[in-house]
């Protein structure tokens, strides 16, 4: 019996018996696999995020997963969509603990880094005492998503600049199942019912394991190190 490397192609093949349906167990649980759906799938596709009713006011945000980032979509102050890293441009941290909301800017807890609705970094606590005011604000913005596209109020995104458009990526077959829900009327997305989703009000949201309410934080670390 012949064992193929991890990895290669024909290992993967041999996971699979198309002609019975069978699946290998070792599909669910291989940490190489996952990897590769990361970069290869998840990485690279169009990506549903959120429907746009679920952030119709300016500063309305849902969180949604892309792969192993979580993205926040955010409605402009100009009413257009932009969707955002919830990671702080500093040292990684989440720059918000709540699932979705309204707020006026993301602020990380860590060391305070402010972030605008539209990403770009607006506050940093200590520039002169820590910084000397020689930190150059417009280089550490929120990384924004390659790609990003509403089909009929459905909002898409990759993380792959060279992905095909949209619509070609959905095809004929994605398109006619988006129309179908369109066309039934108005939509408008249902609250998740999980009590464990957290919502967040004004600015800088945090919130607590035992509860969907949020609460200002203060700063974590007040002097950044490094």
């Amino acid at each position: 019996m012949t064992i193929e490397a991890p990895g290669t192609t024909a290992y993967l093949d041999s996971l699979v018996n198309v002609a019975t349906g069978e699946l290998d167990r070792r599909i669910f649980s291989d940490e190489e696999i996952f990897e590769l759906e990361m970069q290869h799938i998840f990485g690279r596709a169009w990506l549903f995020l959120c429907h746009e009713t679920q952030i119709p006011k300016k500063g309305d945000f849902f969180e949604a997963p892309m792969g192993k980032d979580n993205v926040l979509v955010v409605r402009q102050r100009d009413r257009s969509i932009k969707a955002l890293l919830n990671t702080c441009t500093h040292r990684g941290n989440a720059v918000c603990r709540a699932e979705e909301g309204n707020v006026r800017n993301f602020m990380c807890t860590y060391h305070g880094w402010t972030f605008g609705l539209d990403g770009e970094l607006v506050g940093v606590p200590g520039m002169s005492d820590f910084y000397r005011d020689e930190l150059d604000r417009t280089k550490h913005p929120l990384r924004k998503v390659a790609q990003l596209d509403n089909y009929k109020g459905f909002i898409f995104a990759t993380m792959d600049p060279q992905a095909p458009p949209l619509l070609e990526f959905l095809g004929r077959t994605g398109r006619i199942a988006i129309d179908l829900l369109a066309e039934r009327g108005d939509i408008e997305a249902a609250r998740a019912c999980r009590s464990s989703r957290s919502t967040a009000t004004g600015s800088s949201p945090r919130t607590t394991p035992s509860t969907t309410t949020t609460r200002r934080s203060p700063i974590s670390r007040r002097r950044p190190s490094g």
